[in-house]
């Protein structure tokens, strides 16, 4: 005798006092109706899971639909309050913050929605880092939510270069590509040169290279302003404005060196010195009288002017 299913059988016959054919048509029996049990058990199973996939179909495809959308906003609403209730919220002091230096703190929070009314379940971080790259002080950012309640912001900073001042004259922040990063409101910036002048923000890093090495020009120059895209016009602490060509060569750079270390230039009461034509120098004097002008002729004699290098053909630029 043994055990199978909860019921006893005999493995025997029916004619037989031993009941061997008995035991096996009862167990046969058994078997059968186990079997059409599960089979029934998962018809209904698959039932059950059809209709979860038609329903969560039909929910989908009905929350694309512009009449579904109050509703789905509403539903939104209610579980993004049951998310705050539940403690799925930032924590002010779990915010961590690293990278920025001088970033407005006002900017950064603004991007980040800060402090942060909704729950932390729901915060989207991919929106909060493309609002940080509109940031003009940020290159790169990450931002990552740690459930329930921290969140974690990492910013690359852009390098100040110069300031720029604008057509309203208000002056800005750029970096050596010419991206604008923010006004220089402080005036915390004020040792940067100082460029205007549409186009001269992306313009400013090849003229500063230029004069890099001539540091007695470099040190004296206050404003450069690119003026219709065509050339500079530079600004000196002290003595006569300079127009310089577009491209300022190092040849031009030695010209000028000549004429700003000759002490009978410094003299001349000069207000420009245009070095824009490659085959000549053009002074314009503060007080063009005739008078003052024969004076400067006469100072600026061959001798004088001997450390300069002779001139050559070329247009202005």
């Amino acid at each position: 005798m043994r055990s199978l299913g909860g019921e006893r059988f005999c493995y025997g016959d029916l004619s037989d006092p031993s009941g061997q054919s008995f035991g096996l048509n009862a167990a046969s029996g058994s078997w059968l109706t186990h079997a059409s049990t599960y089979a029934d058990k998962a018809a209904s199973a698959g039932f059950v899971a059809s209709m979860i996939f038609l329903a969560v179909t039909a929910i989908y495809a009905f929350s694309l639909s512009d009449s579904a959308k109050p509703f789905v906003a509403e539903v939104s609403a209610l579980v993004d309050d049951a998310a705050f209730d539940a403690g799925f919220k930032f924590n002010a002091n779990e915010f961590a913050l690293s990278g920025t230096q001088n970033t407005p703190d006002a900017d950064l929070l603004n991007a980040l929605k800060l402090p942060y009314n909704g729950s932390s379940l729901f915060y989207d971080t991919g929106d909060a880092r493309r609002r940080l790259l509109g940031i003009g002080w940020i290159e790169s950012a990450e931002v990552r939510r740690v459930l329930p309640s921290r969140l974690e912001v990492a910013v690359t900073e852009r390098t100040p270069f110069a300031r720029w001042e604008d057509a309203r004259h208000k002056v800005q922040i750029v970096d050596r590509e010419g991206h604008i990063l923010g006004p220089d409101n402080a005036a915390r910036f004020a040792a940067l040169p100082l460029f205007a002048g549409e186009g001269a923000a992306k313009e400013a890093a090849a003229f500063v290279s230029a004069i890099e090495e001539h540091e007695a020009l470099k040190h004296r120059v206050q404003r450069v302003e690119y003026v219709t895209e065509r050339f500079w016009t530079v600004k000196l602490d002290t003595g006569p404005e300079l127009k310089l060509p577009r491209k300022v060569s190092p040849l031009v750079l030695e010209r000028l060196d000549s004429l700003l270390a000759n002490p009978k230039i410094a003299g001349l009461g000069l207000e420009t010195i245009d070095l824009r034509l490659s085959n000549r120098t053009i002074l314009q004097l503060l007080d063009p009288t005739v008078a003052n002008r024969d004076k400067a002729i006469a100072m600026l004699n061959p001798a004088s002017l001997q450390a300069m290098p002779p001139p050559r053909k070329g247009k202005a630029l």
